[in-house]
């Protein structure tokens, strides 16, 4: 009866109660299939019972030693990210991962040994110095253009963008198929997915159909985004592969491999004997993690640092006396030239400021490991100091807060203020490894076996950068209501400064 009473043409309200049930039984029919295919995921292997970590045990580590036991000294009971903690896997359906979200295994071994050993590779980088010696050209060109309190942090961005797209697809692509306006245009899409990002964490808190039904238009908004990035990407990475076949044997280019190039290159040899090339789902995650996670992550370490010395002009000063000292000691430079990149390290007070900027503004305010629980010997259980991870709900999230371990106040005298002698020869951070392989005292890029892969790279970046800002220009602090706040907002994944940098750029005298 009770079924025929849902088919029979009834009254207006019977009607619409008819239509509340129907709404009713197709929700909770959702919720049970995706809870059903949740439970089966978590029996499926590492990588799907990682993205059921947001219902499990949440550990919270800012002991700098608990951090070096984990990352450094057990890194194999820490492998694992929670792949729920990136939009994008929700999109791709954790199968098209980048570096940062794959589970560990033969791609993420792959992929790691790609970036590391062949894309950034110092032999690599040097054969890069021309393309940054033109972007840094054309910052100094839009940054004299600029009058009053120059929009900084635009510049600063696509500067650094602009590297990473000539490391990604070549000179030539960049050049001649992409073009500074559709650059400009890629960076701007770029920062459109950051921004966009936290509004799709909504997302993470459910299975993945009962997300689509309950916010359609996020889901839509994320799927748009998603495509975008394909259509950009895959033609120019055709691209990249017939003007790879074309070069001959005596070209100079043959020294140089693109980011692209070395993926095309990659094999993955899977557990089973197979071994296979990488799909474009993976291309197009890899290039956007290279593209946006290494600029975001330097140019916000360079807005930062660049905001330190306005507001610590004596810094600035002390800074530029060093950047003068080694222009003017440079055979053939005639005290007019830029600081060149085998000048560097004759610079260890621009290392030091770079070194107490990252340790007192890391760009990425944390570390993400998954753990899995209920087994005999837990090792990651003893080393967090906790009886025993759970061995339902998906195990533990473990959250290492770099920016609370990189101000420890154990480890470090005055850990708020901005003191770059702590790193100069006699100083209590003269010794400090980035990799944290000796010891932990500060990890801006993370630590252990999943350390960034870029930390050579970011660095160069860096002190180039900044050794030649300071060498062109001296940086004022606005006036008005543009005045720099060093107040810190935490993005998605970065924490960018709460009002993107403004700066009174004047150029220095020619004649000094």
């Amino acid at each position: 009866m009770d079924r025929q009473l849902l088919f029979m043409p009834p009254n207006d309200h019977l009607s619409t109660g008819s239509f509340i049930t129907l709404c009713v039984l197709f929700l909770t029919s959702a919720v049970l299939v995706a809870l059903g295919l949740r439970r089966r995921s978590r029996s499926g292997g590492r990588g799907q019972q990682s993205s059921s970590s947001r219902r499990g045990l949440s550990v919270q580590v800012t002991d700098r030693a608990v951090a070096h036991r984990a990352l450094v000294q057990h890194s194999a009971a820490f492998l694992d990210r929670p792949t729920g903690a990136v939009p994008s896997t929700i999109l791709t359906r954790s199968r098209h991962h980048n570096i940062h979200s794959a589970p560990y295994g033969p791609y993420w071994r792959a992929v790691r040994r790609n970036v590391s050993a062949v894309a950034l590779h110092p032999s690599r980088l040097r054969l890069l110095r021309g393309a940054r010696a033109r972007v840094l050209g054309d910052l100094v060109r839009e940054l004299r253009a600029g009058s009053g309190a120059a929009p900084a942090s635009e510049t600063l961005h696509f500067a650094v963008y602009h590297v990473l797209a000539e490391m990604c697809f070549g000179r030539d692509v960049v050049a001649e198929v992409i073009g500074e306006a559709r650059l400009r245009a890629m960076h701007g899409f770029q920062r459109e997915i950051l921004l966009a990002l936290p509004s799709f964490g909504v997302l993470l808190k459910y299975p993945m159909v009962l997300g689509k039904l309950l916010y359609p238009s996020r889901w839509k908004q994320l799927v748009a985004l998603r495509r975008h990035q394909e259509e950009t990407f895959l033609p120019l990475v055709a691209e990249v592969a017939r003007k790879r076949r074309r070069k001959v044997d005596d070209s100079d280019d043959l020294l140089f491999k693109s980011y692209v190039e070395s993926l095309l290159d990659v094999r993955v040899h899977e557990e089973d004997g197979d071994s296979r090339a990488v799909t474009d789902g993976e291309l197009v995650s890899l290039i956007s993690e290279f593209l946006g996670t290494g600029t975001e992550s330097t140019a916000t370490a360079l807005e930062w640092t660049m905001a330190r010395l306005i507001k610590h002009p004596e810094v600035q000063q002390k800074l530029r006396d060093e950047v003068d000292s080694i222009i003017a000691s440079s055979p053939g430079a005639g005290g007019g030239g830029v600081v060149q990149e085998e000048d560097l390290p004759r610079m260890p007070y621009l290392r030091a400021v770079v070194l107490e900027s990252l340790r007192r503004h890391p760009p990425v305010p944390f570390v993400l490991r998954h753990v899995e629980g209920g087994h005999e010997d837990d090792d990651a259980a003893r080393v967090l100091g906790v009886p025993r991870l759970p061995d339902h709900g998906g195990g533990a999230t473990v959250n290492f807060r770099v920016g609370k371990i990189n101000r420890d106040p154990a480890a470090w005298s005055d850990p708020d203020a901005f003191k770059p002698e702590r790193f100069m020869p006699g100083g209590e951070a003269e010794t400090v490894d980035l990799t944290c392989t000796r010891e932990l005292r500060m990890m801006p890029f993370g630590a252990g076996r999943r350390v960034c892969p870029g930390i050579a790279t970011a660095m160069l970046h860096l002190e180039y950068l900044v050794a030649n800002l300071v060498r062109e220009f001296e940086w004022k602090e606005p006036h008005g209501e543009e005045e720099v706040d060093l107040t810190e907002s935490r993005g998605f994944f970065m924490t960018v400064m709460k009002r993107p940098l403004r700066a009174k750029v004047v150029p220095r005298n020619a004649a000094q």
